[in-house]
């Protein structure tokens, strides 16, 4: 179906295309949402009768963006439509339904059926579980159309699991017929504000940001895993004065909870001090070697369930001592703290004092990859990625890293 309505390049393609399994693999920004809605509102035209399915990770994303897209679309088109807010679907009068899910929880996507469907970001997971849910919504997209058409799914993500992640495989080094990428980076939308993507370079590391901006697939997992560490380049004099305020981390583990003291210039995390604790208890007691500098402590949020005891927490534990602490519900992902590092390291607003943290040191020098393309873990502790995990729980809270906002959807494009 020929449409009237202004679209960048690879949105053009991505709609009009006759591949049944199209991908746009684009930058942040670059427009692939709005290549999705646009494309899910178009096979819904061409087939009056079917559903369409529409597929993102999490149900706040698709009330937040898939919904409120398809609703601007359907305005700017003039088709007359019903939104059903609660059953998650939309009805374009006299043609058909689009039907919202999520796929955080794969099992759950049963019990209807489509025609076509659009799987939004479906690179943000793991091959393994990426996999599953293609599969599963392959499973449900099997209306027949009257035209006689196959059925088809696209996809519209950035590339963030690289060479290990299912987009690699399925579009790239397994494609199969059927299978098309269409290219989107990040400036081939027009109507990105001012300073873009100059803000996505500040942000991320150079490896990302080239990732982020030319959804080029690029190898997450060929060096080490904090690549930009450079124990010369990185090192620091810095240690504790008074006055100070003292950033404590500490991972939870039997046996071996390490932990690195940090200090703050600025917005700049300097490590001055590191040591080990036995158990909760012992860590309490370690606090005591720095008595008259102010606290708060970093823990593993597992600590919230880890129980030392009958009664108390791991996290309370550390609280009724009277320390403060900086905890959230829930450890983030491991690629969003090691992002977070890595690009605090890259822009050179990361220090180590080497004699001071030796452990330290030689874990971010050490710790690579495994055979899953995830950071190793031993199984004896202390060990090295004990050190940096407990470092990236303190980043990844004090200096989150929020992807860019693009420019607003608007009418004209």
């Amino acid at each position: 179906m020929q449409i009237n309505i202004p679209l960048t390049a690879p949105q053009k393609e991505f709609c009009q295309t006759d591949y049944p399994f199209p991908a746009i693999i684009g930058g942040l920004g670059s427009g692939k949402s709005r290549g999705g809605t646009m494309r899910a509102i178009l096979k819904l035209l061409e087939n009056r009768g079917c559903n369409i399915g529409y597929y993102m990770p999490s149900y706040d994303l698709l009330k937040l963006r898939a919904m409120p897209g398809v609703e601007e679309d359907l305005e700017m088109l003039g088709l007359p439509h019903n939104v059903n807010k609660s059953d998650y679907s939309i009805t374009v009068i006299g043609y058909g339904k689009i039907i919202f899910r999520s796929y955080d929880r794969p099992e759950r996507i049963v019990a209807y059926e489509t025609a076509d469907s659009i799987v939004d970001e479906l690179d943000t997971l793991p091959k393994d579980k990426a996999s599953l849910v293609w599969r599963k919504i392959s499973e449900r997209n099997r209306q027949k159309k009257k035209s006689g058409k196959p059925n088809t799914i696209a996809c519209v993500t950035t590339p963030d699991q690289g060479f290990g992640g299912f987009i690699y495989q399925k579009w790239y080094k397994q494609r199969q017929d059927g299978y098309h990428v269409i290219k989107a980076p990040t400036y081939s939308n027009p109507y990105l504000p001012d300073g873009y993507i100059e803000q996505i370079r500040a942000n991320y590391d150079p490896l990302l940001a080239d990732m982020y901006i030319e959804g080029e697939i690029v190898n997450l997992s060929d060096k080490k895993v904090y690549h930009f560490f450079d124990r010369t380049k990185h090192n620091t004099d810095r240690v504790m004065r008074q006055g100070d305020w003292l950033h404590i981390t500490i991972d939870f583990n039997i046996g071996g909870c390490c932990s690195n003291v940090f200090v703050l210039d600025g917005n700049t995390p300097k490590a001055v001090d590191e040591f080990v604790s036995h158990d909760t208890y012992d860590f309490v007691n370690n606090l005591t070697r720095y008595k008259g500098f102010r606290i708060i402590v970093y823990p593993d949020a597992s600590g919230n369930a880890n129980k030392t005891n009958a009664t108390a927490t791991d996290i309370d534990i550390i609280s009724n001592a009277g320390f403060m602490v900086d905890a959230p519900s829930s450890n983030p992902f491991v690629r969003d703290r090691v992002n977070c590092m890595n690009a605090k390291i890259s822009h050179d607003d990361f220090f180590v004092n080497v004699e001071k943290c030796p452990e330290l040191t030689i874990a971010l020098e050490q710790q690579g990859y495994d055979d899953k393309g995830d950071p190793e873990k031993f199984k004896d502790h202390p060990a090295i990625d004990d050190w940096v995990d407990g470092t990236g729980y303190f980043i990844h809270r004090k200096f989150p890293i929020s992807k860019p906002v693009a420019a607003p959807r608007m009418r004209r494009f």
